[in-house]
C-alpha cells in the first residue's frame, strides 16, 4: 500500500509525482502505469525513503513533508555516479553533491573517480589460471547440463536466476568454447585459443555492463555470461547439483564422496571466480548473484557452521548495499526483470544473513535500519521475463499485497516468505544477542505476535495445518509452519537462558515442532520421493526440538520433577523421539552438510532414552543444572556438571553399543 504525507494524502507513484498526474495508488502497481507499459518503474519511494516496508507507521508520521528543495536534492543525487557506495558522511560527500555548473561536474567527477576501486593488472598468471578453469567447466559439462536441468526441482529458493537465464548462460558459454576448439589441429591450439578467452573474460569483466530499459534478459545474460562473474555462476550451480542432486550421480555411477569431492572443487572455482571479479572493482547485479550463489554453495559443502560462508556474507552485505543505495536513482533506465532480480537478490541476501546468523549466534550484518528491502512480486519465473503487455495483464491479477491468487507456491512466495519471516527473526536475534534487554518477557512477548500477526497475514494458501492434506507444494508450506514455531522456540530459549522462564513453552514448541518434522518425513517415505529439505527440516527444527525433549525427560526421570503443565505427554514424547532417532540414520546422506551433527544427536538422544527406559538405573552423582536446554549442546557449549563432568561426555559414556 502506497505510503502516507504527513498530511495524510497517499503518495503517488514516482512516475506520476514526477509528471505531476493524479496516480490512483494502487499496489503493486497503480492502474495509470499498467496502462502505459511502465509497471518496471512504479514505485512509492517519495515518503518512505526514510521506511522500510516492516517500519512502524510512526516513522511515517515523523517524516517532514516533501519541499521543492526536497525536489531539488532528489535531482542532484539521481545525477551521481551509480558506481560506488560511498554515502552521505562520507569526506567526499562535500564534492559529490555539489552541483553548480561546471564547477559541481568537476569536483564530483574528480572525488568520485578518485575514491573507486582500482582495477588490478591481469598478469599472465592470473590469465593461465582463469584458462585452467575454463577446461576444469569444460570437463564437467555433462554433470553441469544435467545440474541445471534439474535445478529448478532440486532448490528452487537458493537461485535467483530462473532456468531460462542459467540455460541461455550455459549455451553462450558453450558457442564460446566450441569457437576456442572449431578449428584447432591439436591440444595447443586449442589451449591458446581458450587462453585468449581467458583474456578476453578480463578485459570484459574491467568494464561496466551496460544496461538500458529497452534491453531483453537474454541480452543482459549474454553479456554477463562474457565475463567472470558468469563463468562463477556455473560453477556455483555445479557445485549446487553435484551436493543435492540423486538422479545425476546415480546415472553418472558416482559414490556420495564424489559428490561432495565435486562440490568442494566447484566451491574453490567459483571463489576463484570472485577473486577476479574482486580485481575489478566492479559492484553490479551479475556479481550480488555470483556471492549468493557462492555462499548457498559454501553452506552446502562446508556447512552453516564453516566461517567461510560468513565471511563471504560481508561481501555479499557490501554488493546490496551498494545496489540498493543507486537503485532509486537508476530505476528509469533499468529493464523491469532486472528491477525485479534485484529485489530478489537484496530479499535473499537478507534471509541467508538471518538464517547464518541465528545457525551462528551472531549479529546480522545486513539490518533492515540501513537497507530498503522491497518485496519483489510474486511472478513465476516466465511471467517475469514475458513481454510488457503479457506481464502487466499478470501483475493486474496480483492482489493488494502483490501475492498470486491462483495458489501457486513457486520461487516468488519462497522469497517473499523468507524476507517476511526474517524481520521477525531479526527482532529475535537482537533480544537474543543484546547485552542488557529491560522488561524482557514483555518484548518476547511482541515480537512473538508480531511473527504470528505476519503468519496471518499471509494468503489463506499458504496457511499449513498439522494432518493437512498433501498438495503440491505441501513439503514448501510446512517449511514455512516450521519457520513460525521455530520463531516461538527462539524466543522462549531467549527467556529461559535469560529470564529464567518460559520453560513449559519451551518444551511445548518443542512437541509440535517435533510432532511436525515427523509428519513430514513419513509423507516423503510414503511418497518415495525424497528431497534435501526433508534432511535439513530434520536438523534444523527437529533437533533442537528433540534435544529440549531429551533432556526434560532425563530431568523428571532421575530427580522426580514434574513440569506444572499437563501437555508434557511422556510416552508419546519417548516413541517420537525413538522414531526421529532412526530417521536421523537415513534422512542425511553422507556427504551433506548436517550427516555428523545428526549421527552426533542420534547417539545423545538414544543414550538418553535408554538412560530413561532402563529399570535398573542408578542414580545420577550430580545435579543437572536448572539452565540446560538442548541447544547448549548443538551449539557447543560446554555444561559442566557438579561433579567437573562435562555433560555430553557423560551422555555419550552412558550406553557406548549405540552406534
Amino acid at each position: 500500500m502506497a505510503a502516507s504525507k504527513q498530511n495524510g494524502q497517499p503518495t503517488p507513484c514516482e512516475p506520476c509525482r514526477k509528471s505531476k498526474s493524479r496516480c490512483d495508488y494502487a499496489t503493486p502497481v497503480c492502474k495509470k502505469c499498467a496502462r502505459k507499459g511502465k509497471s518496471g518503474v512504479c514505485v512509492y519511494n517519495a515518503a518512505q525513503a526514510t521506511q522500510s516496508w516492516y517500519s512502524s507507521n510512526d516513522v511515517t508520521a515523523a517524516s517532514p513533508p516533501q519541499t521543492n528543495s526536497d525536489l531539488l536534492l532528489e535531482d542532484k543525487l539521481s545525477q551521481l555516479p551509480p558506481r560506488g557506495s560511498l554515502g552521505l558522511t562520507s569526506y567526499s560527500g562535500v564534492f559529490s553533491e555539489n552541483n553548480e555548473d561546471d564547477l559541481g561536474g568537476f569536483l564530483r567527477n574528480g572525488a568520485t573517480n578518485g575514491f573507486r576501486s582500482a582495477p588490478v593488472a591481469i598478469t599472465p598468471k592470473q590469465t593461465d589460471l582463469g584458462t585452467q578453469l575454463l577446461v576444469l567447466l569444460f570437463e564437467n559439462a555433462p554433470v553441469l547440463e544435467r545440474a541445471i536441468e534439474s535445478f529448478r526441482e532440486i532448490s528452487p529458493e537458493s537461485c535467483i536466476l530462473d532456468y531460462r537465464l542459467i540455460r541461455t548462460m550455459l549455451m553462450s558459454v558453450k558457442n564460446m568454447y566450441d569457437a576456442c576448439t572449431r578449428d584447432a589441429k591439436d591440444t595447443n591450439d586449442v589451449y591458446s585459443n581458450m587462453r585468449g578467452w581467458s583474456q578476453k573474460l578480463f578485459d570484459n569483466g574491467s568494464k561496466p555492463v551496460g544496461v538500458n530499459s529497452s534491453m531483453t534478459p537474454e541480452e543482459y545474460i549474454i553479456f554477463v555470461s562474457a565475463r567472470w562473474e558468469g563463468i562463477g555462476l556455473l560453477f556455483s550451480v555445479l557445485g549446487q547439483g553435484a551436493m543435492l542432486s540423486r538422479s545425476i550421480f546415480e546415472l553418472e555411477g558416482n559414490s556420495p564422496g564424489t559428490q561432495k569431492s565435486l562440490g568442494a572443487q566447484a566451491a574453490a572455482a567459483s571463489d576463484t571466480c570472485l577473486q577476479f571479479c574482486d580485481d575489478s572493482g566492479i559492484i553490479d547485479d551479475s556479481l550480488g548473484w555470483l556471492l549468493f550463489q557462492h555462499i548457498h554453495l559454501l553452506t552446502l559443502v562446508y556447512g552453516e557452521n564453516d566461517n567461510r560462508a560468513w565471511r563471504k556474507l560481508a561481501e555479499l552485505s557490501t554488493a546490496v548495499f551498494t545496489l540498493n543505495r543507486n537503485q532509486s536513482q537508476q530505476i528509469a533506465r533499468i529493464p523491469f526483470f532486472l528491477v525485479e532480480l534485484r529485489r530478489r537478490l537484496m530479499a535473499g541476501a537478507y534471509s541467508i544473513d538471518k538464517q547464518l546468523a541465528t545457525f551462528l549466534g551472531r549479529p546480522p550484518q545486513i539490518s533492515w535500519r540501513y537497507y530498503d528491502v522491497q518485496l519483489p512480486l510474486d511472478l513465476g519465473d516466465d511471467e517475469l521475463l514475458a513481454e510488457p503487455q503479457v506481464r502487466d495483464a499478470i501483475i493486474s491479477k496480483l492482489d493488494a499485497s502483490g501475492w498470486n491468487t491462483q495458489g501457486i507456491v513457486r520461487k516468488a512466495v519462497q522469497i517473499r516468505f523468507s524476507l517476511l519471516m526474517s524481520s521477525v527473526r531479526e527482532q529475535i536475534l537482537e533480544l537474543a544477542l543484546s547485552r542488557h534487554v529491560d522488561n524482557l518477557p514483555q518484548k518476547v512477548k511482541e515480537v512473538s505476535l508480531n511473527s504470528h500477526r505476519t503468519w496471518d497475514e499471509l494468503p489463506s494458501f499458504l496457511h499449513w495445518r498439522p494432518g493437512a492434506v498433501g498438495t503440491k507444494g505441501h513439503g514448501d508450506i510446512a517449511t514455512f509452519y516450521l519457520t513460525l514455531l521455530y520463531n516461538d522456540f527462539l524466543l522462549y530459549r531467549t527467556l529461559v537462558k535469560r529470564a529464567q522462564s518460559g520453560q513449559e513453552g519451551l518444551v511445548t514448541i518443542s512437541q509440535d515442532i517435533l510432532n511436525t518434522v515427523l509428519e513430514l518425513i513419513c509423507r516423503e517415505i510414503g511418497s518415495g520421493t525424497g528431497s534435501s529439505n526433508v534432511g535439513w527440516n530434520a536438523s534444523t527444527f527437529g533437533i533442537p526440538a528433540a534435544g529440549v525433549l531429551a533432556i526434560e525427560l532425563l530431568r523428571q526421570s532421575e530427580f522426580g520433577t514434574q513440569l506444572q503443565s499437563s501437555a508434557f505427554r511422556r510416552s508419546q514424547i519417548i516413541q517420537n523421539l525413538s522414531v526421529f532417532a532412526s530417521h536421523l540414520q537415513y534422512v542425511v546422506r553422507p556427504h551433506e552438510r548436517h550427516y555428523d551433527s545428526c549421527q552426533h544427536a542420534r547417539k545423545v538422544i538414544c543414550n538418553i532414552l535408554n538412560r530413561v527406559l532402563s529399570v535398573s538405573g542408578s542414580a545420577l552423582p550430580f545435579s543437572l543444572p536448572a539452565g540446560v536446554i538442548a541447544a547448549d549442546w548443538l551449539n557447543g557449549e560446554s555444561i559442566l556438571l557438579d561433579d567437573g563432568t562435562d555433560f555430553i561426555d557423560w551422555v555419550d559414556s552412558l550406553d557406548m553399543n549405540v552406534v
